[in-house]
């Protein structure tokens, strides 16, 4: 998965457009068959800088969705810069292939208490994603992404930042995601 992505990257700096999946060296046929969802984070000074996903309309290929993935972190990804042919020699890359994905329901005296459904997450080994109900904000929580990050009460702080406004469990749908993750340090 890690080499895709690197091929990617590679045949977007130098064509300034995305590859078809025939125009790329993979050599496990699975990652032509299988539909899957993935995650692709790249790392610049090991601090995340270009990261997509896509949950809701999965391409046919985990090779085609890791195209669409990497071209869409390291064109459109808002938060930071294009990323650069000198940018480029000095990446690092994490792929998070989702093996599992569930929407926390939480019990009506749990309602009243909305923390008790995040602090049932391992911010160590899963992740979450958080998409408001009128779908105007999401954002993304990865494991082992920050050491500050310890329980999942800790979330809280976290989303409030990345979502720019206090968060409120009540208005958002959450996902808890396990992963298989691949990188390259």
């Amino acid at each position: 998965m890690i080499n895709i992505v690197k091929q990617t990257i590679d045949f977007y700096l130098q064509k300034m457009r995305a590859p078809l999946v025939n125009e790329l060296k993979i050599s496990k046929s699975e990652l032509l068959t299988t539909k899957w969802s993935c995650f692709v984070t790249i790392f610049l000074n090991w601090e995340v800088r270009w990261a997509a996903w896509n949950i809701k309309e999965i391409k046919n290929s985990i090779a085609e969705e890791l195209i669409e993935n990497t071209i869409e972190a390291i064109v459109w990804d808002s938060r930071f810069d294009k990323l650069s042919i000198w940018d480029s020699t000095s990446i690092k890359i994490r792929v998070d292939l989702i093996t599992n994905r569930k929407v926390l329901a939480r019990t009506d005296d749990e309602a009243k208490k909305w923390i008790n459904t995040l602090a049932k997450i391992d911010p160590v080994k899963n992740w979450i994603i958080v998409i408001k109900k009128d779908y105007s904000n999401t954002t993304t929580i990865l494991p082992n992404i920050d050491s500050k990050l310890i329980t999942g009460k800790d979330y809280i702080w976290i989303l409030s930042a990345k979502l720019w406004e206090t968060f409120d469990e009540n208005k958002y749908i959450i996902y808890e995601i396990e992963t298989k993750i691949e990188n390259d340090y």
